[in-house]
């Protein structure tokens, strides 16, 4: 999921998500409390109004836009992003090729 497919999203539809989301940080001030979330590649602030002044809001990261106040948080979680333009054969064909040249060398050396 990317940060655009989660804003194509409804409201209940993103709630759930955070819900199911993993929470790597919160924090509360004087106005609000803000959570962060983990979600695939991407990271979601959750702002709600300790005092019911505003409606639960939602800022979106990349890792690389994430505000420095959260590094301390974010350096100890693995991040992990998986090629999904992989082809399935890539790594099928040079093992075979490996497998063959093996066994020739292996018949020369008999």
């Amino acid at each position: 999921m990317t940060i655009e497919n989660f804003n194509l999203l409804n409201e209940h539809q993103k709630i759930q998500l955070i819900f199911d989301a993993d929470k790597v940080s919160e924090k509360v001030d004087n106005e609000a409390n803000y959570q962060l979330f983990k979600i695939d590649n991407f990271f979601v602030e959750a702002k709600t109004s300790l005092e019911g002044k505003f409606k639960m809001s939602f800022a979106f990261y990349t890792l690389k836009e994430l505000p420095a106040e959260y590094a301390s948080e974010i350096i100890s979680i693995p991040y992990v992003i998986l090629n999904t333009e992989t082809p399935e054969n890539k790594f099928k064909v040079p093992v075979l090729e490996r497998k063959e040249r093996l066994a020739h060398t292996l018949k020369k050396a008999i």
